[in-house]
């Protein structure tokens, strides 16, 4: 780890000849955010981060309290991390220490099924910083990553991340600017680790004991951008001792800019493909379009759609639709406005014997100063003996299962802001539940503080959340 170090403080200490004159000295300075909330019946939440800015660097420390309300019943349950960094402001290098989000390259190869499809704009850099909201799963990991400054048209980085028991995980990547608006984007991951020993607990297991076993994986990603096309892919190939080889990709593509944007994506993985993390994810394979139009005064028509099997070559069981349009800001003189239409279709048809399908529809509403939006839900089961659609075409017989419809209305005065909800629910062979939620914020110069009142059976049962966002 000292050798890194060494390496950052080098980096990012020295710059060549090519490179622009850095900004002037931003000299000293601080920053403190404390926030939190206090949920009735649940749990009391407080995050503490303060940072610190010298000359080209910025040091930063963290502390997460979580524990049951209210917290003098019982000091022993809950849990507090504590956090840490260096930063350098110019390439964005940084060394942290603490429970950690990652992004990214390593990111989309993890869990993919459990992430949207993988459309050109999903492909983030990879990059790593301290979690900022608290986590009883995540263990405390050690990162580092240098980043280059601008060299000519390249800059690049390279990254390494320690766990808890010091297994690394390396990356690295290489970024050619070619103009404002067109860059090319290579990156590099790699890391391997062994596996704890998978146990049966039931007679009828259908997965299979496993011992301790050593797994890899390795994954290159491009991205490449331009005004009016972009290309974007991921590639992963895991190695799991005992358990075998396999497969992860993805590929994005994106044509036209304004008005009109058309985007296709696609990804899938083998049957014995592990993520990052070393967790079976099941073999998959996803396709999606969307299409865009981008008019005047901010106003977006958008239709988006995907669909899913269990594996490349298998027929579509599941699917997602999406058709919306946002009006145009500020559009005409009448008091009452649309402001927004939409409307969303799915179906999941894995289990032939029981579909479900699932149509919701909003419209957001201006009236005055108040803006308004109404939403319905329907949910529905069928069952075929036959491979049905993957779209969400009633089969015979179809059965309603669930109403829920709702309803809110908000207002904002100077620093103040209001919100008041109603809804509906109605389900087979349940009784129908009403739900109601109000919401008032103060919103200032150093924050806001927020009140949330709930009931989600009216009623019997009330709960209610006070949340916190301080600034100095």
């Amino acid at each position: 780890m000292g050798i890194f170090f060494a390496c950052f403080l080098l980096l990012t200490a020295t710059l060549p000849a090519d490179t622009p004159a850095p900004a002037k000295n931003p000299g000293f300075s601080w920053h403190f955010l404390w926030s939190g909330s206090w949920e009735d019946q649940g749990n009391f939440i407080n995050r503490g981060d303060i940072r610190f800015q010298v000359p080209w660097f910025s040091f930063r420390a963290q502390l997460i309290d979580k524990r049951p309300t209210p917290p003098w019943e019982d000091l022993d349950k809950g849990n507090t991390a504590v956090s840490g960094g260096i930063y350098h402001e110019t390439t964005g290098s940084r060394l942290l220490y603490g429970i950690l989000d990652e992004w990214g390259l390593p990111a989309r190869i993890r869990s993919p099924w459990i992430r949207a499809v993988p459309f050109v704009e999903y492909h983030q850099p990879s990059v790593s910083d301290l979690k900022t909201e608290p986590s009883s799963t995540k263990e405390p990991e050690t990162y580092l990553y240098l980043g280059s400054p601008q060299m000519g048209i390249f800059k690049g980085f390279a990254s390494v991340l320690l766990d808890s028991t010091l297994n690394p995980a390396f990356g690295g990547g290489l970024e050619a600017q070619f103009n404002k608006k067109t860059n090319l984007r290579l990156e590099g991951f790699y890391t391997g680790k062994e596996l704890p020993a998978r146990q049966v607990t039931t007679w009828f297991s259908t997965s299979p004991p496993l011992p301790q076993r050593d797994f890899h994986i390795y994954a290159l990603g491009l991205v490449f951008t331009s005004p009016f096309i972009c290309v974007a892919s991921d590639w992963a190939y895991s190695d799991t001792f005992a358990y075998g080889r396999d497969l992860y990709g993805n590929l994005g593509l994106r044509i036209g800019n304004k008005p009109w944007r058309l985007s296709l994506a696609a990804d899938g993985a083998g049957s014995r493909y592990v993520g990052r993390d070393g967790s079976a994810i099941g073999s998959g394979f996803r396709t999606a379009a969307a299409i865009e139009r981008r008019g005047k005064r901010s106003s977006l028509f958008r239709f988006r759609t995907s669909l899913r099997s269990s594996g490349l070559g298998d027929p579509f069981e599941r699917s997602s639709s999406l058709i919306s349009y946002r009006f145009p800001a500020g559009a005409g003189n009448f008091p009452v406005k649309l402001s927004r239409l939409s409307m969303t279709l799915a179906r999941n048809a894995s289990d032939l014997a029981a579909i479900q399908d699932s149509f919701e529809g909003s419209i957001g509403l201006n009236w005055w100063s108040l803006y308004s939006t109404f939403s319905g839900t329907l949910t529905g089961i069928s069952a075929t003996g036959e491979r049905p659609s993957p779209f969400p075409i009633p089969e015979d017989p179809w059965e309603l299962s669930s109403v829920h419809v709702s309803g809110e209305l908000s207002y904002k005065v100077s620093i103040l802001q209001f919100k008041v909800s109603l809804g509906y629910t109605t389900k087979k062979n349940k009784d129908a539940v009403w739900d109601t939620s109000f919401y008032a914020s103060l919103r200032g110069k150093r924050g806001r503080w927020s009140l949330k009142i709930a009931a989600p059976a009216l009623p019997e049962t009330w709960t209610y959340t006070c949340s916190w966002r301080l600034e100095w």
